[in-house]
């Protein structure tokens, strides 16, 4: 009985290995992450809904969005804090970012949001 339940405590650490690799992931600090994303040039950004847009943000704080509205979106980023927030007229939003494979992905909270790749 014993050994199962050390079997079963095993898995499950297991299981949870993933879950517990990305909580140790460093957030970049928002000073890097603007100046990685502030390149005036377009990111392919996925939203957690599934929906694709292209996004670019520039060095002076002002940027823009294009698709998959029929009209590109004006936004303003600015570091505050511990994030990097990203304001238009249709949303707002302070994101901290994490390293991914071929780009960043932003997190809101403890949400993966953005997920920002060239």
């Amino acid at each position: 009985m014993k050994r199962l339940t050390l079997a079963m405590a095993a898995v499950a650490v297991v299981a949870a290995a993933p879950a517990f690799a990305a909580e140790g992931k460093a957030y970049l600090p928002p000073q890097t992450a603007a100046a990685i994303i502030a390149n005036g040039k377009p990111w392919s950004a996925e939203a957690p809904n599934g929906r694709n847009f292209k996004l670019t943000l520039n060095k002076d704080g002002t940027g823009n969005i294009k698709g998959p509205l029929l009209f590109q979106l004006t936004v303003n980023w600015a570091v505050k804090g511990d994030a990097m927030c990203i304001s238009g007229t249709m949303m707002s939003k302070c994101l901290r970012f994490r390293e991914i494979p071929d780009g960043l992905q932003a997190w809101d909270g403890e949400k993966p949001d953005l997920k920002l790749t060239h």
